[in-house]
């Protein structure tokens, strides 16, 4: 592969990016929860997998974004009354978070989401193709973690 064919290349990480976005918040409209972001769902799902109450810097690193930028996310999610906080045991300055009740029950929601989101054939893409599309991003994402 040529150089400019490579380089070229780079333009669908962003665009893929900016589908993925699309796709998610569409979805959330259309169960309802128009006001939430991808990088809500993002939270919410990761509060979902987790099933325990997680600090706000163990949220941040999750989701690859700033603390300060989690906390304006998690505020709007409080407001919407999906997770709640409470001050840790341990430290009292720093915030547990966890679903509510109404938290819990957007674990629906999720997974038809998400069961949109990683369809092949929304991707277009077959299975084996999917494997080493995984493993070659993985090893791209890995290796450039590493260099910064």
């Amino acid at each position: 592969m040529s150089n400019r064919k490579r380089f070229n290349s780079l333009k669908y990480f962003g665009r893929l990016s900016e589908f993925l976005v699309e796709v998610i918040e569409t979805e959330l409209t259309k169960s309802g929860f128009e006001s939430l972001s991808a990088t809500h769902f993002e939270i919410l799902t990761y509060l979902i997998r987790k099933k325990v109450p997680v600090n706000m810097t163990r949220i941040a690193e999750a989701i690859h974004r700033k603390k300060p930028t989690v906390t304006i996310l998690v505020n709007k999610l409080e407001t919407l009354n999906l997770i709640q906080k409470e001050s840790s045991l341990e430290d009292k300055r720093e915030f547990m978070i966890s679903l509510t009740k109404k938290g819990k029950s957007f674990r629906k929601v999720a997974l038809k989401i998400s069961s949109k989101v990683f369809s092949l054939k929304l991707w277009g893409v077959e299975a084996e193709e999917s494997e080493l599309l995984f493993q070659i991003l993985e090893k791209i994402y890995h290796h450039t973690r590493i260099k910064t």
